[in-house]
């Protein structure tokens, strides 16, 4: 019975000190909810996603009904920390679309969520001939609503 209530207490004295050691622990500057306030997000459901050598061209679908574009380089998704995450989804019922993430009401990056297997009817072909080019330099998204 004694040792019964010893270990009862032990119990009870190290559940009582775990908050105050909890309490001294660094929480980082992107995790602290202090911080959310600064960052937002805009999903965007996407039309269809056209390759290209320098990029993606992403039709979306705006308010009016009709479509916009968005020209994303190549060069945001090449490197880790770039502005962008390519994001290969496996067969499902998700249809592809891409967040725009805005911190402090400025664009910050972007991640493209879309189907791995380019026989969806999500990818599309650009024509040969199309002269595009000049629409990959680009330092942020404009979203046209």
């Amino acid at each position: 019975m004694k040792t019964r209530t010893v270990l009862l207490g032990a119990v009870f004295l190290f559940i009582s000190i775990l908050p105050g050691i909890a309490q001294d622990a660094r929480i980082p500057a992107d995790t602290n909810p202090d911080n959310w306030a600064n960052l937002f997000y805009i999903n965007v459901p996407i039309e269809k996603i056209y390759p290209h050598a320098l990029g993606f061209m992403v039709l979306y679908q705006k308010s009016n009904n009709e479509l916009g574009r968005l020209y994303l380089p190549d060069a945001w998704f090449a490197a880790s920390g770039g502005k962008g995450d390519l994001i290969k989804m496996d067969s499902g019922t998700t249809w592809p679309y891409l967040v725009i993430f805005y911190k402090d009401g400025k664009f910050s990056h972007v991640r493209l969520y879309v189907k791995r297997d380019k026989s969806h009817p999500s990818w599309g072909i650009l024509p040969p001939d199309a002269n595009i080019a000049d629409k990959f330099k680009v330092e942020e998204i404009k979203l046209e609503f």
